[in-house]
C-alpha cells in the first residue's frame, strides 16, 4: 500500500509554484530510480564537471556540512558522482512533488549513496536524517531556521530567517534582531513557517501575528531586499514590530514575553 500523500492542511487561498533541488553524492555510479513527473533524477559524474561539482562541497556550504554530517563528512569528499533531484511543479495543490524528490532520495540511499544537500534549506542528510517519504510530513526536517548573528556582539542587529519554503511554493521569511531576541524571535518564525509550510497564505500588505497579549508584530513586503542580501533565493517576507521597525532589542521591550499563537491580530 502506498504512503498517504502529503497534502496542505489548510488549502492555500491560491495554486502554489513550488520548487525542490536535492543533490545526491556517493562513490561510483548508483542507479538512478524510477520516478513519476514532476519529479526528474539526473546523474553526473564528477568527471563531467569537476568545477560545479566540487563548489558544492566548498566555502559556506561545506560549513554547513561540517555540522550536518559530522564524522559523515568524509563521505561526502569521497563521492565522485552526484544525481540531481528537480521538481518545479505549478499549480499544485499539495505536497506529492516534494514526497516524491525525497522517495527518490531514499531510493538512492538504499542503492549506495552517501549524503544528500537539500539545496533551498540549505541542509545535509544522511539516510538516517533525511525526511521519510512513508510517514507524516515534518515540517521541521524541510525548514531550516538560521541565525547569523556573530558572537560578542548582542547589540547588533543580525538576520535570523529560514531557509526552505521555496518548496512549498511559500516565501521565506526574515527577521533582523539581536543575539538576545534570536529565542524569542526564532520561536515565533519558527510557528509561521510550519503554518505556511501547511497551507496558510499571508495577507498583503502586512499579516499580523500576535505574541499573546504581549504585542503584535507583522509579516510585510521584503522592499528593501533583505532576501537577496542573504541569497536566500525566494520571495521574503520580514518580520516587523506593531510600529513597522526591525526586532532587535524586542525581547527586553517586551520584558520576557514568549511567543503566543499565530493569528490575525
Amino acid at each position: 500500500m502506498p504512503p498517504p500523500r502529503w497534502t496542505f492542511d489548510t488549502p492555500p487561498a491560491a495554486l502554489r509554484s513550488p520548487h525542490v533541488m536535492l543533490l545526491v553524492f556517493g562513490r561510483g555510479a548508483v542507479p538512478s530510480p524510477t520516478v513519476e513527473a514532476p519529479v526528474t533524477v539526473s546523474p553526473l559524474p564528477r568527471a563531467a564537471d569537476p568545477a560545479w561539482f566540487d563548489a558544492w562541497r566548498a566555502g559556506s556550504i561545506r560549513a554547513v556540512a561540517v555540522t550536518d554530517l559530522g564524522d559523515r563528512l568524509a563521505d561526502l569528499d569521497a563521492a565522485d558522482h552526484v544525481h540531481v533531484i528537480l521538481a518545479g511543479p505549478t499549480g499544485v495543490a499539495d505536497l506529492a512533488h516534494l514526497q516524491g524528490a525525497w522517495a527518490a532520495a531514499r531510493a538512492l540511499f538504499e542503492g549506495g549513496a552517501a549524503v544528500a544537500l537539500d539545496v533551498h534549506a540549505l541542509t545535509w542528510h544522511t539516510a538516517a536524517t533525511a525526511p521519510d517519504p512513508a510517514g507524516p510530513l515534518d515540517v521541521g526536517r524541510e525548514v531550516r531556521v538560521v541565525f547569523e548573528g556573530a558572537e560578542g556582539r548582542p547589540g547588533g542587529a543580525y538576520a535570523l530567517h529560514t531557509r526552505g519554503l521555496r518548496k512549498f511554493g511559500a516565501p521565506d521569511l526574515v527577521a533582523l534582531c539581536g543575539a538576545d531576541d534570536a529565542a524569542l524571535v526564532g520561536d515565533m518564525v519558527r510557528q509561521l513557517a510550519e503554518a505556511m509550510a501547511r497551507g496558510v497564505d499571508l495577507a498583503r500588505p502586512r499579516h499580523a501575528l500576535t505574541l499573546g497579549d504581549a504585542a503584535t508584530w507583522y509579516a510585510v513586503d521584503d522592499v528593501r531586499g533583505l532576501g537577496d542580501a542573504i541569497a536566500l533565493h525566494n520571495e521574503a517576507r520580514v518580520l516587523v514590530d506593531e510600529r513597522g521597525n526591525h526586532l532587535a532589542g524586542v525581547s527586553a521591550r517586551l520584558s520576557g514575553a514568549s511567543g503566543g499563537p499565530i493569528g490575525e491580530a
